[in-house]
């Protein structure tokens, strides 16, 4: 019997998205590397999204899902939640 191999691809969610681009464009404006962030999770029926890093000293950041504002308010969000995280 040959083995197969199962593939599941999970579709990103559009707040996954941008939540994913904008942390790696405040990255570079805070003078990091934006290949810090290991992933951005969105996970199902959570109001917020979580950014992870790939240094595990690096807690992880959560993201509250706006309240109407859309993305000036998700990337005042993520510019303040990074310069606190990384001290700039």
């Amino acid at each position: 019997m040959r083995g197969t191999a199962l593939a599941i691809l999970v579709a990103m969610t559009d707040f996954e998205d941008r939540v994913r681009r904008i942390a790696r464009e405040e990255m570079k404006e805070i003078g990091r590397d934006p290949d810090e962030i290991a992933d951005v999770i969105d996970r199902p029926g959570a109001d917020y999204c979580v950014i992870t890093f790939r240094d595990p000293s690096v807690r992880p950041i959560e993201i509250p899902k706006p309240l109407g504002a859309g993305d000036s308010q998700e990337l005042d969000e993520i510019q303040r939640a990074l310069q606190y995280r990384f001290h700039t």
